[in-house]
């Protein structure tokens, strides 16, 4: 779930997939969306932020389910990252950080 620390609304990323998945199903789809964004009942807190990079790592280091479905993957053909993950979770967690403090100072935007 990369739009968290994107910054963007986990809504887009919901819809995306609504119309993209075969096997959609919209309870568990939102829910999943919703828990990983930090928003659903049993929300993810703000510093808990998806790495792809970091979960590929633990659970397919011989990418043997990666290649299943990316072919060309770490081959020439297939496309430079376009997300440095890194940069992007220090940016969203000092964001958060911030609307925070906001928050806690009587602020609300």
């Amino acid at each position: 779930m990369v739009y968290k620390h994107l910054l963007t609304d986990w809504r887009w990323g919901e819809a995306y997939f609504a119309r993209k998945l075969l096997d959609y199903e919209l309870s568990s789809n939102n829910g999943n969306w919703q828990w990983a964004a930090g928003t659903g009942c049993d929300a993810a807190p703000y510093f808990r932020i998806f790495n792809p990079d970091t979960q590929q790592k633990k659970f397919d280091p011989k990418l043997e389910y990666t290649r299943e479905w990316v072919s060309d993957y770490k081959k020439t053909s297939y496309p430079g990252k376009i997300v440095d993950h890194e940069y992007a979770r220090k940016r969203a967690l000092d964001t958060y950080k911030a609307g925070i403090r906001r928050k806690g100072e009587g602020v609300m935007r």
